[in-house]
């Protein structure tokens, strides 16, 4: 009976946090940022401009997600059998703050083959995917009130991590490609002559998410050359180096500047499975054992470690990653095709070489209202404000389009449907 009226005592104190606003609760981080968005929240099958549609046969644009089809099921099944089967014991309990050195030591002589360069084991620490890098990097090098240069537009996920580490972001618009650098260096020295400093620029050189461009060789090596005389570190994301279509990307900023005042981001989310979450960052010795330092979750899975290394070291993965090279090809030529035949007076867009997105101008009409009129075609992609800090204040004409997730088919019936939305909003 006491043990009843002290758990009903306990039940009713507890009731006076009904109502309670927790804000007062907040760290300064949580307190600063907006509320989660769509774009961030978003998954293959919920959209990420509107969220739902009536139409029959809804496709999905919004997310950058790797097609189902082409999820290696068997060959990671066999992996994680045979790690199961011979080290059971060490694959089921903790792993350390580097990660597993078989996986380790694969990256390194995969990385190293890709890159031209010679790489070790401990040029690497394994993370939770390429976000959880990019949150590691921050705990390692910036406090708050610190200042970031990112690429404008970029990815939110990206900037939210930044922002959550109560930094400030100054954005370079990457424009023409050639004065990207020149911008960063305006920015640098602007930042400077008011007493402060820039302490990373981040980057997402190859297949850019969200314009899907490319940068030339020529401005990697006149960024390196930036960020080395006002020392201000590059955060170099690589998660869409590998999905080519034809030619592989220039050398990374890493490769040119051999490391130095280099920290490379990578994941196997896109060329594997995104549920893996497991990414890597690659740097410097130095650099690694400085992350190594605010690692604070007993490290990342060894069973999901082991088998990524056993399934990568096979050489599975590069047979994988030709045929999904190739898919990925015959997507973007359909999704071209198909925008430039029914939507050329009302889109204007670049065709990128290689990764998941084509970022196109909306002519004669807003992001808002194509998306919204699109999305009762049945197609749903993200408004380009979703891609800048400022959201509409700095963009309402473009909109990004993920070809990966949804079928050729489907991205056939992608020009005709938003011809439809366009005539009801221009014509």
């Amino acid at each position: 009976m006491a043990q009843a009226q002290t758990r009903t005592r306990a039940a009713e104190a507890a009731q006076s946090w009904e109502g309670h606003d927790i804000s007062d609760l907040l760290s300064k981080s949580a307190a600063v940022m907006p509320a989660i968005s769509a774009t961030e929240a978003g998954t293959p099958g919920r959209s990420i401009s509107f969220m739902t549609t009536e139409h029959e046969k809804p496709i999905n644009l919004g997310g950058g997600i790797p097609d189902p089809d082409t999820l290696p099921v068997s060959g990671l099944q066999a992996a994680f059998d045979s790690v199961l089967a011979t080290n059971p014991t060490e694959a089921l309990r903790y792993g350390g703050v580097f990660g597993f050195d078989d996986l380790r030591k694969v990256l390194a002589d995969r990385q190293g083959r890709i890159q031209g360069i010679t790489l070790e084991m401990d040029n690497f620490l394994l993370t939770h995917g390429s976000a959880g890098g990019i949150d590691t990097i921050c705990d390692t090098f910036l406090n708050p009130d610190d200042i970031v240069i990112a690429e404008q537009p970029n990815f939110a996920g990206s900037l939210r991590t930044i922002r959550g580490h109560l930094c400030e972001i100054i954005e370079a618009e990457l424009g023409d490609d050639g004065d990207f650098a020149a911008r960063v260096d305006a920015a640098a020295n602007k930042v400077e002559a008011s007493g402060k400093r820039v302490k990373l620029l981040y980057t997402v050189p190859d297949y850019h998410n969200p314009t899907g461009a490319t940068m030339t060789l020529a401005t990697r090596e006149a960024l390196i050359e930036v960020c080395a005389k006002h020392h201000i570190l590059i955060m170099e994301d690589m998660a869409y180096t590998e999905i080519f279509f034809d030619e592989p990307p220039p050398p990374s900023l890493y490769a040119v500047a051999d490391g130095h005042g280099v920290i490379q981001i990578g994941t196997f989310s896109k060329i594997i499975a995104t549920g893996l979450r497991v990414g890597w960052i690659q740097a410097k010795i130095p650099v690694i054992e400085s992350v190594a330092r605010v690692r604070y979750d007993m490290g990342g899975s060894p069973l999901l470690h082991r088998a990524i290394a056993k399934y990568v070291g096979s050489g599975e993965v590069e047979t994988h990653l030709d045929g999904m090279r190739d898919l990925y090809r015959q997507k973007c030529e359909t999704l071209v095709a198909s925008l430039q035949e029914y939507c050329e007076p009302y889109l204007r867009f670049e065709v990128p070489d290689g990764g998941f997105f084509i970022w196109a101008e909306c002519i004669g009409a807003s992001a808002q209202d194509v998306a919204r009129e699109a999305a009762i075609e049945g197609v749903t992609f993200a408004a380009g404000s979703n891609f800048f800090a400022k959201r509409e204040e700095s963009d309402t004409s473009h909109i990004r389009m993920a070809l990966s997730f949804a079928t050729i088919d489907e991205l056939a019936q992608v020009g005709p449907r938003l011809r439809d939305a366009f005539h009801r909003i221009v014509d």
